[in-house]
């Protein structure tokens, strides 16, 4: 790992799995991940990334009023690194498109965050 620790937002729209994923950040990442907001309104989280332009966002595919990747169209000129997230493992399947860098099953394990925690480290090394 580097010593510069990474900024990384969430936007879900359901609270719960908010925090099961800061809670499972923290427990395994402490020390080199910072959570700088979360957010359960897509509209707000995609102002918020425009803001304060995190290294990492892990994103739900599927949110009311505006999905995942749709948000995305709205912050695709910035370099932050999209993770999705979602809760139906029929949408894993979407996740090949180039569109889509990254893209967990929640409840995310430990082990799938410590495998893109190492792709995104590996990334930005270049």
């Amino acid at each position: 790992m580097s010593d510069r620790k990474l900024n990384v937002a969430i936007i879900d729209d359901e609270q719960h799995a908010i925090e099961t994923l800061i809670y499972d950040i923290r427990e395994s990442f402490h020390e080199n991940i910072q959570i700088v907001f979360t957010e359960t309104n897509p509209f707000e989280g995609a102002r918020q990334v425009r803001l304060i332009k995190p290294d990492v966002l892990f994103l739900d595919m599927m949110m009311p009023g505006m999905s995942g990747v749709q948000l995305i169209n709205f912050i695709n000129d910035l370099d932050t690194i999209v993770v999705f997230t979602t809760a139906y493992p029929e949408m894993i399947k979407q996740c090949n498109a180039p569109e889509i860098p990254a893209c967990l099953l929640k409840p995310v394990s430990t082990s799938d965050l410590e495998g893109i925690f190492s792709k995104i480290w590996n990334l930005l090394k270049r």
